[in-house]
């Protein structure tokens, strides 16, 4: 087979929740002007998965079941036609491809997502392996495209040479409109709080109903609680919103006086983001996902001054406050700044 002559991007994608797909739908979305994408990810029932909705991207199944379904089945899908860039996305596509590419021949782009290794739902020895195999694998991968700092630091102590690391940052999926404006809290209403995500260990569900008990227990006014995202509805403390549509998420995201990140591991949460592109404040778990995060935009370290604005009535101040700190804390994570990564990382030219 013959080299394209459009540049060809060949994505795998071994899952169709959680911030993945989000992330490569803002890729194909951001990426350089002349580029065609291919997303090999599962099928429900023949079809694409919800998420894929509206993407530019061509569709292809890809059977991911098991790791020997997953490998003869993306073997199949390497020969039938040419890329000029595999990019694998999360750990066990990297590892699959990476294995399948052991003559080289196309340029391969690994972002990792969050390594499998950071995993703390896993045993230590289970984790260990992970390490292992990431650290044999280094060299396999043509550039490691890290989604944030943090896992760009996680790549360089495995060994990845740096001139074969760069970090192509996550944007926001969301965005706000001009009727997006939060209006002014009335006195005695509601605080209401939220985390998007699955209901999955990595972003650690109990935490969050923990931190919410502890708001409820500190402030004079009632506690919403709001897990966006698919999740278990046992708990009646947290309403739990189901899958959602981005517009969907935005509207709900609206809603929120305060966004709680509390997920125990991470690449770089674009869910922060689209809590920040809808200009609401945000506190965060330290992890090492959020390298040199100012203590007064952890939930640690925050949770102080944000009970104290609520009970003086000035929490407008400080969410202006808050926001401004975020937007120096995560610069320049614009589409602009994801294209010239992109580029750089598939070795095409910015065409617009």
């Amino acid at each position: 087979m013959t080299a394209p002559a459009t540049p060809r991007i060949l994505h795998l994608v071994d899952r169709v929740t959680g911030g993945v797909p989000v992330a490569v739908r803002t890729y194909v979305a951001n990426s350089p002007a002349g580029v065609e994408h291919v997303i090999a990810a599962p099928f429900a029932e023949g079809q694409p998965a919800p998420v894929w909705a509206g993407t530019t991207a061509t569709l292809v199944a890809w059977d991911t079941t098991s790791a020997l379904s997953a490998m003869r089945d993306l073997r199949r899908i390497l020969l039938a036609r040419q890329y000029h860039v595999v990019h694998a996305h999360s750990s066990f596509p990297g590892v699959y491809a990476r294995l399948l590419n052991t003559a080289r021949r196309t340029r391969l782009v690994y972002t990792p997502h969050c390594f499998a290794f950071l995993r703390a739902d896993v045993a230590r020895p289970v984790r260990g392996i992970y390490r292992f195999i990431e650290k044999v694998l280094r060299g396999r991968a043509t550039i490691v495209a890290a989604c944030g700092p943090g896992e760009r630091a996680e790549a360089l102590r495995i060994g990845v040479p740096p001139d074969r690391v760069l970090v192509v940052p996550n944007v926001a999926s969301v965005s706000a409109g001009p009727s997006d404006s939060r209006g002014p809290r009335a006195p005695g209403a509601p605080v209401r709080v939220g985390m998007l995500g699955r209901d999955a260990p990595q972003k650690d569900p109990a935490f969050f109903r923990a931190r919410v008990a502890e708001l409820r227990a500190a402030l004079p006014v009632p506690v919403e609680a709001w897990w966006i995202g698919d999740g278990s509805d046992v708990d009646p403390a947290v309403h739990v919103t189901g899958w959602l549509t981005p517009v969907e998420v935005a509207a709900r995201l609206r809603a929120l006086d305060l966004y709680l990140h509390t997920a125990a591991w991470e690449g770089f949460p674009i869910a922060i983001l689209d809590a920040h592109a809808m200009g609401l404040p945000v506190l965060a778990r330290a992890i090492p996902a959020l390298p040199g995060l100012p203590p007064e935009l952890t939930i640690a370290g925050g949770r102080g001054r944000f009970l104290d604005a609520v009970r003086a009535g000035a929490l407008a101040t400080w969410s202006v406050e808050n926001h401004a700190a975020w937007a120096a804390y995560l610069g320049a994570r614009t589409p602009g700044a994801q294209r010239e990564a992109l580029a750089r990382a598939w070795d095409v030219r910015v065409g617009r």
